[in-house]
């Protein structure tokens, strides 16, 4: 009776194989869902592959568009000191850490500026990280930000992946790699400042002031050449990629600084973690902060991928709005 059964069900599997009139073989009910369970296990894996890919690259591995809605545009009031008439509401767009390379691809970034030009900004501020890589870069990263439409000025400071692949004691710096990318943005049509000024006239005689800063891990930083010919009564915004030097640029008489360099990580104290991501002041991770009268500091989270493992870490547009502060800040006397 048992050997019957057997037969039987050994015959219906095989006419399960077998029911189609031409007698070809089809799959049992449960191969595909076998497949699918397998399908699910290898698509998990590589989302972890690219998930870690994008956690120790420099420059992030998506090679998809990323969606509009995951990239944060931030509102923010700049309230600055010696504001009046036509600079009150003006408009400046802040990007920053573009890491241009092999794993930031071009289209994103390009769709990144058209989003910018949709602002209508008066100005467009970058504060460095536009490379990660070699010379040929420079032409890429510069062909990205000449897409850049702002009413008046494009203006940059540079990071440290712009020098070479350059930690703190300047190891990995390339020889002319800062020279080349400020040559092919400069024919772009954007004011590159390294350790100098830049005045803008507005309207009626209104004046604006920037400062651009070399970066802080580079042989070349020297923020008292930056504001040595700096004009004292002018509305100022200071450009410094790395916020680790906040209070030294402060101490030279800064009201406003725009910086990036973090991604918008927190790094957690360790030895490891301090060798990885060497930071001094790791509160200042991303965001506004005040750091006493008439000192701000904005730290933009950037518009690369790398290490964005959260939604604090989304990349970054920031739009500020200009308006007149209520305490003018003391610039200290230069030495």
């Amino acid at each position: 009776m048992i050997a019957s059964k057997r037969n039987h069900d050994a015959g219906k599997r095989r006419l399960s194989r077998s029911s189609r009139p031409d007698g070809t073989h089809h799959r049992d009910a449960d191969q595909p869902v076998a497949a699918i369970r397998r399908s699910r296990y290898i698509g998990r894996i590589k989302r972890l592959a690219w998930k870690l890919a994008n956690y120790i690259s420099m420059g992030g591995m998506y090679p998809w568009r990323i969606e509009r809605d995951w990239l944060l545009i931030e509102h923010r009031r700049m309230p600055l000191a010696g504001l009046n008439g036509r600079l009150n509401g003006i408009r400046i767009a802040h990007i920053s850490d573009l890491h241009c390379g092999p794993f930031v691809l071009d289209g994103y970034l390009a769709n990144c500026m058209d989003m910018v030009n949709e602002m209508n900004p008066d100005f467009v501020c970058v504060t460095g990280d536009l490379i990660t890589g070699a010379k040929p870069l420079a032409r890429r990263v510069a062909k990205v930000l000449g897409r850049l439409r702002p009413r008046i000025a494009t203006v940059a400071c540079l990071g440290n992946h712009d020098y070479g692949l350059i930690h703190p004691r300047g190891a990995g710096e390339m020889r002319g790699l800062a020279d080349c990318l400020e040559r092919h943005l400069t024919d772009a049509g954007i004011y590159v400042l390294r350790n100098e000024s830049a005045v803008f006239r507005i309207g009626n005689g209104e004046r604006i002031q920037f400062v651009g800063l070399e970066d802080l891990w580079s042989r070349h930083w020297d923020p008292m050449a930056a504001f040595r010919r700096i004009a004292r009564d002018l509305p100022t915004i200071t450009l410094c990629h790395n916020p680790d030097a906040s209070e030294r640029v402060f101490a030279r008489g800064a009201e406003w600084i725009l910086a990036g360099h973090t991604h918008g990580k927190v790094v957690p104290n360790g030895r490891l973690t301090d060798l990885l991501w060497p930071m001094a002041c790791k509160h200042l991770s991303a965001g506004a902060y005040t750091l006493g009268p008439g000192r701000h500091v904005y730290v933009n989270r950037g518009l690369a991928h790398s290490r964005r493992i959260g939604p604090q870490q989304r990349q970054e547009i920031t739009l500020m709005n200009l308006c007149p502060a209520k305490v003018r800040t003391t610039v200290p006397a230069l030495t």
